[in-house]
């Protein structure tokens, strides 16, 4: 058999590798069976539906949704593809809302919630973002899976492109107006409220609504987070057995209190105002305060010794 060479794609966008993943799970039964493999799903599952660019909520857009029907009933299959770009908003957060809106609507019994992307993607991503993932089906493996099957030569040259493209790094951009919040947030953090230990910001991106504030003990495990769109100020506790967690803690929350055990991390969070990071930062700076305070009664939860003893148990 005579091999093709190819030339070389300096970069591939998203929906490229969108489509081919999609062409192979309607054209190969194989694909289809690793895609079940890694999700943990009957390889016997059989396919019901599959689409492309779904966004028919306000809770946003689902790369690739495949729907498969085993003997338990169906599974829906919400597939988020990452080649280089950041990552949105509470973009996995609301995968999981509308897997968890399918199962409401009848349209899937369970669902599981995937990341299609390079492997080192997957692996430098933050647990506030892992949790809510059930599995990646890394580019690598798409890679492997391909090697042996001739015929289909070009798609995995594009998806060992990809990872080529991955490597050479994304760039964040900065943001004129995230960066001047940034800025003018730190400063009244560390003026005001120094035992929070806020590092000055760097480059921030327009993507940049978590503002995470350094560890407070447990290596990585414990940090604050502000949220800051409107989910409001968390204690994060990366643990390997969250419900428990949240179970323990439960006598010990204040009113205003709730914990929110996921996959791989419980937080603990206060809603707290809204804040539009593009208004004028004077008419804004009460409610930036009023948050710090909201994450310094977070900080002294945490380190209150019978909580600390009850987190680092769970560890």
């Amino acid at each position: 058999m005579t091999y093709l060479t190819f030339d070389t794609i300096t970069r591939v966008d998203e929906i490229v590798t969108d489509v081919l993943a999609m062409d192979l799970l309607h054209s190969s039964r194989d694909f289809l069976e690793l895609v079940l493999k890694v999700t943990g799903e009957a390889e016997n599952a059989t396919p019901v539906a599959i689409r492309r660019s779904v966004a028919e909520t306000s809770l946003g857009e689902t790369d690739i949704e495949l729907v498969v029907e085993s003997d338990g009933g169906k599974c829906g299959i919400l597939i988020e593809n990452k080649v280089r770009s950041p990552l949105m908003d509470r973009q996995f957060a609301r995968y999981r809302m509308r897997g968890e809106a399918g199962v409401r609507n009848g349209q899937w019994q369970w669902f599981k919630v995937i990341l299609m992307s390079p492997r080192s993607y997957f692996d430098t991503l933050a647990v506030e973002h892992s949790s809510h993932i059930d599995a990646n089906l890394s580019y690598e493996a798409v890679v492997e899976f391909l090697a042996d099957r001739p015929e289909f030569a070009f798609k995995r040259h594009v998806f060992e492109s990809a990872i080529a493209d991955f490597r050479k790094g994304y760039v964040k951009s900065p943001d004129v107006a995230m960066m001047e919040f940034y800025q003018n947030y730190w400063a009244v953090a560390s003026s005001q409220f120094p035992q929070l230990r806020l590092l000055k910001p760097d480059v921030v991106g327009k993507d940049g609504s978590w503002i995470y504030f350094p560890p407070l003990y447990g290596g990585n495990s414990v940090k604050l987070i502000h949220k800051f769109k409107g989910i409001g100020c968390e204690l994060a506790v990366t643990t390997k057995k969250p419900e428990e967690l949240a179970e323990s803690l439960g006598p010990l929350l204040q009113p205003d209190m709730i914990v929110r055990p996921m996959k791989s991390v419980a937080f603990i969070n206060v809603q707290t105002p809204a804040i539009n990071h593009l208004i004028d930062f004077d008419s804004i700076k009460s409610n930036v305060v009023a948050s710090l305070h909201t994450l310094e009664r977070l900080r002294k939860f945490a380190m209150d010794e019978q909580v600390r003893k009850i987190i680092m148990a769970v560890f």
